[in-house]
């Protein structure tokens, strides 16, 4: 039976990069994003079915449906990895956060997260670089896509940034003390730090991490291409605070004002 932990976090903050640095790690498996949070959330569906109504004690059918799904979580990986330790990649997992430290008390949740203004900046470079792209959300909202400030509102409302900013404040909110944040700009300016931050919150020993030749360990099907893309360098170097260029500086400095809670994680 493995130990399972779990990466979530905001989109275009750095996941990619530690599941890889974790991967180096022999004893850990980290996923690329994987399905296990989503068939945790499509089990939940048997709370609406005859089978559960007639359960005489609704308490009774809600146990059945925990140790279901913590049997499932600790016995998912058996057949993918020798590796006793996974860390699971979804970024759905801090939505459920409550409902995960209810199956597993001492779960542990690194929560990627970045200054909003690299977040939004790196949506727009791969704007500008596939003009023709079009999600189902933007073909039926083209108004607001006309400029980089209406591109910026459309994609705080919509996923993947805007649910995920929701999720990562309420998270904060209720669980602060028990996850642990993971900044990309520390994770590239100074990722043996970082990591070894990481490795104390896991409970696990510190490893020394070559961040000068990673080689990739998940690999991803690029469903949210071109906003998705799952490779990584194989040499860490910082992020870039290019905003101002990118964004302009009034709707960089507005962004800051509103989101700077991020920063202060």
């Amino acid at each position: 039976m493995k130990q399972v932990h779990y990466t979530s976090g905001l989109p275009r903050s750095c996941s990619t990069l530690l599941q890889n640095l974790l991967a180096q790690n022999s004893l850990i498996h980290a996923t690329a994003t994987s399905g296990v949070h989503e068939i945790m959330y499509l089990s939940k569906a048997f709370f609406k079915t005859d089978e559960f109504r007639s359960i005489p004690n609704a308490k009774t059918g809600e146990a059945i449906f925990l140790d279901f799904m913590r049997a499932g979580i600790r016995n998912a990986f058996d057949s993918i990895t020798d590796r006793p330790v996974v860390v699971d990649k979804s970024r759905s997992w801090i939505g459920s956060a409550t409902l995960l430290f209810q199956l597993f008390p001492d779960a542990k949740i690194l929560v990627p997260v970045r200054d909003i203004r690299g977040v939004l900046s790196s949506m727009e470079k791969k704007f500008q670089a596939h003009p023709g792209f079009q999600t189902e959300n933007s073909q039926v909202d083209t108004a607001r896509l006309q400029t980089v400030e209406g591109r910026c509102q459309f994609w705080m409302d919509t996923a993947p940034v805007g649910i995920a900013v929701q999720r990562l404040h309420e998270v904060a909110r209720l669980h602060k003390d028990k996850v642990h944040f993971v900044h990309a700009e520390s994770l590239t300016s100074d990722p043996q730090a970082t990591m070894s931050k990481v490795w104390e919150y896991m409970g696990m020993d510190p490893i020394i991490h070559n961040v000068s030749n990673i080689e990739q360990y998940t690999h991803e099907h690029e469903l949210g291409w071109p906003h998705g893309d799952h490779s990584v360098r194989s040499e860490v170097t910082p992020l870039v605070p290019d905003w101002d260029k990118i964004l302009g500086r009034n709707l960089s400095e507005g962004i800051h004002q509103k989101f700077n809670w991020i920063q202060n994680l």
